[in-house]
């Protein structure tokens, strides 16, 4: 009986060092993926960062990181596309891996806020035929993210921009968009993310919106 015990210890401690190799070459793979990304300044460098999140996610499909990266990564290219035609790929590979994500891990206001940004993708490529779908989902997601994590400042960022950046007689308030900017703003001073790979963007978009703003 003793031995038998030792052999399915041995077994065990096997098992655990090969699951903690196995994450962190998950982790090293995100680190490289994710090195960079706040230098990517068209939608052909936001693909291939997708393609990038796309790989990791299928060796790993039970990691809801990379789905979320492929999904934030096609939401900024469509926000640089230059060819509208792409608009409505780049909108549904982002709600696709948005949902794997969510999937994934539920309840998570990291996704929520992502979720909330491409909801708002569709109603921009139709306002008439998709806004009364997606705008009111965009703002339920939204404040679900504020309500599952008070203090992620990418909730506040994407709420205080759409306001900003929406007409008035759409429910757009310029004022109230700057503020809720500051607020992220603020919360984004003592934002600490939860790895090294966790969601940690947005800081300088909020503040070079906030700086054009202002002037």
């Amino acid at each position: 009986m003793k031995k038998s015990g030792t052999i399915i210890a041995f077994f065990l401690l096997v098992m655990a060092m090969q699951a903690q190799e196995a994450n962190t070459k998950f982790v090293k793979a995100m680190e490289k993926a994710l090195s960079g990304m706040d230098t990517l300044k068209t939608a052909e460098q936001w693909l291939i960062a997708s393609n990038n999140f796309e790989r990791i996610a299928l060796k790993e499909p039970k990691e809801w990181l990379p789905a979320y990266y492929v999904a934030l990564s096609q939401t900024m290219a469509f926000n640089m596309a230059n060819d509208d035609s792409m608009h409505e790929l780049m909108a549904k590979r982002a709600e696709e891996f948005v949902n794997k994500a969510d999937a994934l891990n539920p309840d998570n206001s990291e996704i929520y806020v992502l979720k909330s940004m491409v909801s708002s993708l569709f109603v921009r490529i139709n306002p008439m035929v998709n806004g009364q779908k997606y705008a009111p989902a965009a703002q339920m997601q939204l404040e679900k993210a504020m309500k599952l994590d008070p203090e992620n400042p990418r909730a506040y960022m994407q709420k205080g921009m759409t306001l900003f950046f929406t007409p008035e007689q759409w429910g757009g308030d310029k004022e109230a968009g700057v503020e809720l900017m500051e607020t992220a703003a603020a919360k984004y001073a003592v934002f600490k993310p939860a790895s090294s790979i966790a969601p940690a963007w947005g800081k300088e978009m909020n503040t070079a919106i906030l700086e054009m703003a202002n002037k």
